[in-house]
């Protein structure tokens, strides 16, 4: 059964590959490609985008956003040119990346369409570490996100022609596209190692299946009759990571988790959340809030206490991307909930006001906040001297809501001391003193 979708695919393929792979060794090749996986990957799931399939060296990604997809092509090229200035000539990876949108059937995994066909037109138009894009993509993505200029047109099936665009290269080899659209990925596992620990995870395996191989024979039949083989060789991926979790060993967890990444359990919500607190735990906090945004978005239940922490965390992070702070925020307050509470009420002392602000939001905004509440970030924000004027007036606006003596009191403070906020005080004074 298939159905259909209007997706950005986001297809790249390698410079010279068949060309290296006919002069490496059958290991070279499997550790290019390796490495090629573990460089790209991480960022197309740091943009929300979903591997589709992979053929040799060509990785076809799919994507809800135009512009999550146009960053992510961005974020690869810029990745690679680091990798590849402090690479060894012979390790390094080139790509071409092309983008193309449209209606496409979604059948066992694949997609087919007219999308399909023009991300490999554009491919074809593409040079290594370039970025195009097709009309389509242009049309619907964040403009000022991305600077493109025109490339060509080309004819389409059917008659009428699509115009081709290619996002415009800084001077700078070591960041050809900037470096902003990265950056908000956070720090990335290193590549070399995760491959490293792949292949080193698979040598123990494999030495291990061989030792045990006749004396599990016997339960595998029964395994295979009862029609659950499949499924608990696709569950020990997220013991073992979970595991891995609570050694403190993030890296491997990932690497475990990775052995599910052409299977539909890589979009398992219970397996988005285990990732993301791997992913959190190496300081990849837009990745792990990718993660866990999308399991909350399968099944909010997914996201367990630990989990919860984690995003908390994020919310504190001077380093996680200002622009995914207002989906952070409804995700605690909206979709977690008052579970996100617990976790959430300790940072209304946080040093930091923007974090005190979207604490309290969560909270409110989830039903749990309570007067208390208000009264400790509005003296936290009043007593800040790097607190703006807005800030204090927020803080006014919060003691009025919350009433009480303490409040009046804070009120009169204010009120008389002058500054920001003084004028407000007075009013909300002169209302609360009518209603009595």
């Amino acid at each position: 059964m298939s159905t259909a979708r209007n997706l950005v695919l986001l297809l790249s393929d390698m410079k010279g590959f068949t060309a290296r792979t006919s002069r490496q060794t059958r290991e070279e090749n499997e550790r290019m490609l390796a490495l090629h996986d573990a460089l790209l990957l991480p960022v197309v799931r740091g943009f929300g985008g979903r591997k589709v399939k992979a053929i040799g060296d060509a990785l076809l990604a799919a994507f809800e956003s135009p512009t999550d997809a146009v960053l992510c092509a961005m974020a690869l090229q810029d990745r690679l040119a680091a990798f590849n200035d402090a690479a060894e000539e012979k390790e390094r990876i080139e790509v071409r990346v092309s983008l193309s949108q449209g209606e496409v059937r979604l059948q066992k995994g694949d997609v087919h369409g007219e999308a399909v066909q023009l991300a490999l037109q554009a491919g074809a138009l593409a040079d290594a570490g370039e970025v195009v894009l097709t009309d389509a993509v242009y049309l619907s993505m964040n403009k000022s996100e991305a600077p493109t200029e025109i490339l060509c047109e080309r004819p389409l099936q059917g008659g009428g022609a699509t115009k081709l665009r290619r996002a415009l290269r800084s001077s700078d080899a070591r960041v050809p596209y900037g470096g902003r659209a990265l950056a908000r990925l956070g720090r990335l596992p290193d590549p070399s190692r995760r491959v490293q620990l792949a292949r080193l995870i698979d040598r123990v395996a494999s030495f291990a299946r061989r030792r045990i191989v006749w004396a599990a024979a016997g339960l595998l039949l029964v395994a295979a009759a009862a029609g659950d083989r499949g499924s608990r060789a696709q569950q020990e991926p997220l013991r073992r990571a979970a595991e891995l979790l609570e050694l403190r060993q993030p890296l491997a967890a990932l690497a475990e988790l990775d052995r599910l990444a052409d299977t539909p359990r890589s979009h398992d919500p219970r397996v988005q959340v285990v990732r993301g607190r791997a992913e959190h735990a190496l300081g990849q906090l837009g990745m792990a809030f990718s993660d866990f945004a999308a399991a909350a978005e399968q099944d909010p239940r997914a996201l367990d206490p630990q989990a919860i922490a984690a995003l908390a965390d994020e919310l504190d992070a001077e380093s996680f991307p200002s622009v995914w702070r207002p989906a952070l925020v409804r995700l605690l307050g909206e979709t977690v909930g008052r579970e996100s509470a617990t976790a959430v009420r300790p940072l209304l002392g946080s040093p930091l006001a923007r974090t005190r602000d979207d604490a309290l939001e969560i909270l409110e905004l989830s039903g749990a906040a309570t007067s208390d509440d208000r009264i400790k970030v509005a003296a936290r924000d009043l007593a800040d001297e790097r607190a703006s004027c807005a800030s204090h007036r927020d803080a006014v606006r919060r003691l009025a809501a919350a009433g009480g003596t303490e409040a009046e009191r804070m009120l009169e403070q204010t009120a008389w001391k002058g500054g920001c906020g003084g004028a407000q005080a007075r009013d909300a004074l002169r209302r609360l003193r009518r209603k009595e």
